[in-house]
């Protein structure tokens, strides 16, 4: 498969002219900006947000990192010279606990390098130009390049990320975050960040999963997750009609007549079918909330209404309401000040409330027991950011000052 190569240190320079986008400017070496962009002060962050001022520009709010000590520090871009060169950043994605993409500012990033004489063309360049957007490897804090030729729609469409037994990542990117349709899937391989595409040309898509072992399974909306392909390491494609297909503890199933299907995989390039067991209530439909692990359990929710452990489906005493908000121990539904919590170890069902704060954003992974909160504090007015524990315990891990606002949360440990 094709691969592209994105060490930001590993390619040699070249002059882009006009078309390679932003500028207008015929003869600039556009590669240049590259050495100011080797590092990113992120290894030891616990959250990543951007703190937002009324008084401040358009475009001119700094991201921050909360370390694991607690304390509050500015991301900031390093250079090869090992020097900060103050280069704003304009968005922050993140990927998983490991990887990130961080855009930075482009205009920063010309004006260190591009000095027009009195003839020259001024060059003026968005806040959203993704020319030099890089991924970080968030425990080396290297940067590494984001392919030109590999569309992705930071600021208005949608991001899906699905990662396998190896953590390399699966990325999609659509212009339509409502109605999501993805023309191809990529796959960023972590130990050595090469990217490559893993669906043929001219394949639409509207949502994938993937096994552990890299096998992609995609289908379009109207199919319902009915007649999914599933396109093998090795090349090949296998069509299943089935009912419906998910994902356990990275192997692929189905739904065929009631009964689950395991469709394990042979090699990097087959598919060999296996009945599992069978549902016995005909009651049983395949949709709705289909498929959610039980993280603790070990096991599988299917239709709300079944757990399935690998080998045996047994029906529930009751429907199991699953929230939203979703860490590893447990689910979440808010409405105002009130969280009503599904415990995953014995869907035992509690409440909470919490009357001191007006929370703005939520985060929450199946990384994570832990809520990670942005909002402000009734008794003074103060924007906060915050964690909700899986004892229901609110700790505060910073205050904004200076009537900033915290948004555009991202939780990392």
């Amino acid at each position: 498969m094709k691969k592209f190569l994105l060490m930001l240190g590993a390619v040699a320079l070249f002059t882009a002219c006009s078309d390679d986008g932003g500028s207008g400017n015929g003869n600039i070496n556009y590669e240049e900006g590259y050495k100011y962009l080797t590092n990113l002060n992120v290894s030891d962050a616990k959250m990543i947000y951007q703190k937002s001022s009324a008084t401040r520009a358009i475009g001119d709010d700094s991201y921050y990192k909360l370390d694991l000590s607690g304390n509050e520090v500015k991301l900031s871009i390093k250079g090869e010279d090992g020097q900060d060169h103050n280069i704003g950043i304009s968005k922050v994605v993140k990927l998983s606990d490991k990887i990130i993409l961080v855009n930075p500012v482009e205009q920063d990033i010309v004006d260190l390098f591009y000095k027009p004489g009195p003839d020259d063309d001024y060059i003026s360049v968005s806040n959203q130009s993704i020319r030099y957007l890089s991924i970080v490897d968030v425990q080396t804090e290297k940067l590494y390049r984001w392919p030109k030729d590999v569309h992705i729609d930071l600021y208005y469409g949608s991001l899906k990320t699905i990662l396998d037994n190896q953590g390399n990542i699966y990325i999609a990117s659509s212009s339509n975050s409502n109605y999501p349709e993805y023309r191809q899937i990529y796959k960023l391989n972590v130990s050595d960040f090469t990217m490559q595409k893993m669906l043929p040309d001219e394949v639409i898509c509207n949502n994938f999963t993937v096994t552990d072992n890299g096998f992609v399974v995609y289908w379009s909306s109207q199919e319902q997750q009915q007649n999914c392909r599933v396109k093998c390491p090795g090349g090949r494609i296998y069509p299943i009609s089935d009912t419906y297909t998910f994902i356990f503890n990275g192997n692929l199933y189905s739904i065929r007549n009631n009964a689950i299907i395991q469709h394990k995989t042979i090699g990097n390039n087959d598919l060999e079918e296996k009945t599992i067991c069978t549902i016995s209530d005909e009651q049983f439909t395949g949709y709705g909330e289909f498929a959610v692990p039980n993280h603790v359990r070990k096991t599988l929710l299917l239709n709300e209404y079944y757990e399935f452990d690998g080998e045996k489906c047994t029906k529930l005493d009751k429907q199991i309401n699953i929230g939203d908000i979703r860490t590893n121990k447990a689910w979440y539904n808010r409405s105002n000040t009130t969280f009503s919590k599904i415990a995953m170890k014995d869907y035992q069902e509690s409440q909470f409330q919490i009357l001191d704060y007006e929370i703005q954003s939520l985060s929450a992974s199946s990384e994570s027991p832990n809520i990670a909160f942005t909002g402000f504090r009734y008794s003074d007015g103060v924007n906060v950011v915050g964690t909700i524990t899986e004892t229901d315990e609110v700790i505060i891990d910073n205050v904004a000052e200076n009537g900033n606002k915290i948004i555009n949360l991202i939780s990392l440990n």
